[in-house]
């Protein structure tokens, strides 16, 4: 776990938007600079995009996450997550251990993206916090978070507990808020409204 100050702005940027704005497309990046969010997750580009992606976001005062598996021509590995830090982004998004592990070697913040797909995926991911701790967990898809945001919380506190995914209403954002979930990544630009 990074030290405590390494998490300010991220934490920061959710306690005033708890609403992470989730780029899939280049073109959306004028509509999350717009957007109240002070953190965007970056789920799109490609190696010779990507740092025109991120960089606008950086220069407006945002922290821009990416998710290194999702970078055509870069590999979830240390010289990704090396090639991401130049470009300028705060944080690295995985589902690979390694990636995350090198996100702190340089300095960066690890969020690791764990699939609630059934009852055993659940009960894997919550195991998984045992060997290595990210700073931030990301629960796919949020309707599912539920089930597991007690557990999650009880046993590892030090993690910052998010949501993704399957979310149409600000309903179901202020539902996951209730009971717990400290953030969620939202696709659709006309949600990034707080």
């Amino acid at each position: 776990m990074l030290e405590c100050t390494a998490l300010i702005p991220f934490l920061d940027g959710i306690a005033c938007s708890p609403v992470i704005p989730a780029v899939r497309d280049p073109e959306l990046v004028p509509r999350a600079l717009q957007s109240p969010g002070r953190v965007v997750y970056v789920l799109c580009g490609t190696i010779l995009t990507i740092e025109s992606i991120v960089r606008p976001l950086c220069d407006a005062g945002k922290h821009a996450f990416v998710n290194v598996d999702l970078v055509e021509g870069l590999r979830s590995d240390a010289a990704a997550v090396q090639f991401l830090q130049g470009c300028g982004a705060t944080g690295v998004i995985s589902t690979h251990t390694e990636a995350l592990r090198a996100a702190r070697t340089h300095g960066l913040l690890a969020v690791q993206r764990s699939f609630l797909l059934d009852s055993q995926a659940a009960l894997n991911a919550l195991r998984s916090l045992e060997r290595f701790r990210p700073d931030v967990v990301e629960l796919l898809p949020a309707p599912a978070a539920p089930f597991v945001i007690r557990e999650l919380n009880t046993k590892h506190p030090e993690v910052v507990p998010t949501a993704g995914g399957l979310i149409k209403t600000l309903a179901q954002i202020d539902e996951l808020v209730r009971i717990g979930i400290r953030a969620v990544s939202v696709s659709d630009p006309e949600l990034w409204i707080f």
